[in-house]
């Protein structure tokens, strides 16, 4: 199949080096071209999202000079496929790279990822696009419902979580709608040396408030690396003092990607259900069950 492909896709034909990419939880295949560009190869009924997908990295392009450049889209019918070419970025990815990095480089990868997704969330959501608060709240509210169903959570727990949602939602009133990468955390950035090089991985890309984008952080981000979490955080927030209204955002979305986690690892199987529900209540106990809204892996580190 890939001697087929290296013959129908021109920067596969045209190659001197073709490596094959296995890593991450992608559906794509992925190769590096030449050490210069990234085919990603997808079914081709998924060409037309995809393709929007494409043109939006090549406008995030001229916001960020660590977004790929989006060099080429096509299909190949005949194979039943769809294509996009990327720059490549070398590097490995955070995950990786930060196990040979002192905590101060990875707060500085941190910081320098966090001041350019700030730079990505000036993309403004498509004309006509659902209003964040109304759209998150209906998401919200599902996930609530389907989680009053699960049986073996501690019960005054979760009627304090939905509590603390329920009476905090109003804050997204009025929040901008831009472009969420909703997948930042260290395995979706590439690291060159101790330097940022670039974001990765823009499948999950969606729109709504751009602080949602951060709340990975302290569920995922925070089990590779503490320090590039607030370093991140500071980078978004330019190092300048930090408002609490970022924090009282931070941590509603916080709790909201609690139940989700919980809703949704149960649907995943015993052993997802055990690691997302181990992640949530490290969440809780971070938040202090959300009577604090600073996480304490940034107020005792600090």
């Amino acid at each position: 199949m890939v001697r087929i492909m290296e013959q129908e896709i021109p920067f596969m034909r045209e190659a001197s080096s073709i490596k094959q990419l296995t890593k991450g939880f992608s559906n794509d295949q992925k190769f590096v071209i030449d050490d210069k560009y990234l085919i990603r190869l997808f079914p081709l009924e998924d060409a037309n999202h995809r393709r929007k997908e494409f043109d939006i990295i090549t406008k995030l392009s001229s916001l960020s000079d660590f977004v790929p450049e989006a060099i080429e889209f096509g299909t190949q019918e005949d194979l039943g496929l769809a294509y996009m070419a990327l720059s490549y970025l070398p590097g490995k990815d955070g995950e990786e790279a930060f196990s040979s990095l002192t905590e101060r480089e990875q707060y500085h990868v941190g910081f320098q990822a966090g001041k350019e997704l700030k730079k990505l969330h000036e993309y403004p959501a498509p004309e006509g696009t659902e209003l964040w608060n109304i759209h998150k709240k209906r998401k919200s509210d599902r996930y609530i419902e389907e989680l009053k169903l699960l049986e073996d959570l501690d019960t005054i727990m979760i009627s304090k979580l939905i509590s603390y949602i329920k009476s905090n939602e109003y804050l997204m009133d009025g929040r901008p709608n831009r472009f969420q990468h909703d997948d930042f955390h260290p395995c979706n950035i590439i690291v060159e040396g101790d330097n940022f090089k670039g974001f990765i991985d823009f499948q999950r890309m969606d729109w709504g408030d751009p602080i949602h984008d951060l709340q990975k952080l302290g569920f995922f981000g925070i089990k590779v690396s503490v320090p590039f979490s607030i370093g991140a955080i500071d980078g978004y927030n330019g190092g300048e003092e930090i408002s609490e209204e970022f924090w009282q955002l931070f941590a509603l979305y916080s709790a909201m990607h609690v139940v989700s986690s919980f809703v949704w690892g149960k649907k995943m199987g015993e052993e997802q259900y055990d690691l997302l529900s181990r992640y949530a209540m490290d969440v809780l106990r971070d938040h202090d069950e959300f009577r604090e809204i600073i996480p304490r892996w940034y107020r005792e580190i600090r």
